[in-house]
């Protein structure tokens, strides 16, 4: 029997349409029946979790029973079952994984059965974990085949072709730049994908490297540049609105202090805001590109400085809504007494890479297909940079349930200054970390115990939202001249101060 609310009344409503078990039994009927054997489980639901993420291929989840009927023996749960699942916050689209209107999960594992648990006879407990249905097409299919053309166009083939992913999902894609040639070794789907994600330059944006990932939408191949900004032009408008407030949500009757409600961040955190060294240890502010090309017997040296290519791409922060090269994760200003920013060390990443030509290319109806499409200058560099700096400066949040939100989108939370405040004093906010955030992760949770859906959300900045303050200048601590001292004089003078008895001559022990 569906749960559902009409309109929402407070934070953290949810409708929750459909949970149901289809089993891999036909059940009775009509010789030929294609109608499966079904279980509601709304009623031994405890808790629900689906968990999505720009770096993850497909959607993944958990619902946590309380059984007293045996159903996963009964039924039988084996892994060959599937799982109707459909919730949304009230007024608002959401999930709809059903099979006659959307695409169910598939059930792959049951865990921490724990038989009695609240002390009535023949009650157990147990988590059921559900994946998308490509996960499964994905682990025992594999892909030989070489492809030649647009990046996308091999993706969609892998994607909707019976033989690999045999997806009947949407996918959304973002279209490549240049034609390549690719050819995939007997790789699983989704390794496939991978290596051809690699290789796929953007058409309107001067990075490589795109994403495949699922959301309630369906799937997703694109640049992480593309879910900033809007066609190559504008930035992309942040979807909601965060700001931090009481723990605890409020009740109402409707109006504007729902609305509100849903916008207050229970309890927030920040993962390393700051990580100058693993950053320049992953090639985020600088880089060296050594190219080999075999043929024609050249080596070109390309070096990437970061603040110097900031301005030609789409962040997190903009101004105006257009790029901004001033807004940089670091500010202007030289490092120690070297006279350089760290943008100008470019030994502090190395890479070396085979550019050779004239070897594999052909010419078919006009058109030239290169071995590795990463040509343009920078390229691969700046999709390095890029990548790294959205490692840092993770924003961690509970929320009410918001069922339209998910992985990929904007959002902006306006993070408090944590500083004294005087009498009826407001919070100011952080100069820097308030801001807009690219949402990377997130977890939808239904707690059935205490009637509640929330979010827990994490998400990146790759650069602050005011400017920091450049210094032109540059200035190192005064120190004495380093000498370098031989150990064995040393201990040769040590020697000459000892006593017989292993003490020196003011009889300090040795």
């Amino acid at each position: 029997m569906a749960y559902t609310k009409e309109k929402l009344t407070k934070a953290g409503d949810y409708n929750l349409a459909t949970a149901e078990i289809l089993s891999y039994k036909i059940a009775g009927g009509p010789p030929g029946s294609q109608v499966p054997f079904r279980i509601d489980i709304q009623n031994i639901i405890i808790s629900i979790e689906l968990q999505q993420s720009i770096f993850n291929r497909t959607m993944i989840g958990k619902i946590q029973v309380y059984d007293t009927k045996d159903v996963r023996t009964l039924t039988p749960i084996v892994g060959l079952e599937r799982l109707n699942l459909a919730f949304h916050t009230p007024g608002l689209a959401g999930f709809c994984n059903v099979a006659n209107e959307g695409h169910p999960f598939h059930i792959y594992k049951i865990e921490s059965v724990a038989p009695n648990r609240s002390g009535v006879a023949g009650a157990q407990a147990y988590d059921i974990y559900f994946c998308s249905r490509e996960a499964y097409f994905s682990t025992f299919r594999k892909v030989s085949k070489a492809y030649t053309g647009q990046v996308e166009v091999g993706v969609e083939d892998i994607f909707k072709n019976r033989k690999y992913l045999s997806s009947r999902k949407n996918l959304y894609v973002e279209p490549t730049r240049l034609p390549t040639r690719v050819v995939i070794p007997n790789l699983r789907p989704f390794e496939a994908i991978d290596m051809m994600a690699k290789r796929a330059v953007s058409g309107k944006y001067e990075n490589a490297g795109y994403l495949f990932y699922e959301t309630r939408e369906g799937y997703h191949f694109r640049s992480i540049e593309s879910l900033l900004a809007i066609a190559g032009s504008i930035a992309r408008p942040a979807k909601w609105t965060y700001n931090y407030g009481v723990k605890g949500f409020r009740h109402h009757t409707g109006g504007k202090e729902i609305v509100k409600d849903m916008k207050i961040v229970e309890k927030w955190s920040l993962t390393r805001p700051v990580d100058v060294l693993n950053n320049i240890d992953g090639g985020a502010y600088a880089s060296k590109l050594i190219e080999h090309d075999m043929f024609n017997k050249t080596i070109n040296t390309t070096e990437y400085d970061y603040a110097e290519d900031f301005g030609n791409h789409f962040h997190t922060e903009h101004q105006r809504g257009y790029k901004t090269d001033k807004k940089l994760p670091l500010p202007n200003a030289k490092f120690d007494d070297t006279f350089k920013t760290i943008s100008q060390e470019y030994d502090q990443k190395v890479m070396l890479k085979s550019s050779t030509s004239n070897i594999h290319d052909t010419v078919e109806a006009g058109q030239t297909y290169t071995i590795d499409p990463i040509s343009n200058r920078h390229t691969l560099q700046k999709a390095l940079s890029q990548r790294k700096l959205l490692t840092c400066g993770i924003l961690e949040f509970t929320a009410p349930g918001n069922s339209i939100l998910q992985a990929g989108d904007i959002i902006t939370f306006d993070m408090p200054l944590l500083e004294p405040l005087g009498h009826n004093k407001k919070l100011n906010s952080n100069p820097y970390w308030a801001g807009r955030y690219l949402i990377y992760d997130m977890k939808h949770s239904i707690n059935r115990t205490k009637d509640r859906y929330s979010i827990e959300v994490r998400a990146v900045k790759d650069n602050p939202a005011f400017q920091f303050m450049p210094e032109h200048n540059s200035w190192t601590h005064s120190a004495p001249r380093p000498e370098v001292h031989n150990l064995y004089e040393r201990d040769n003078e040590l020697l000459a101060r000892m006593s017989p008895t292993g003490d020196d001559i003011e009889g300090t022990p040795f």
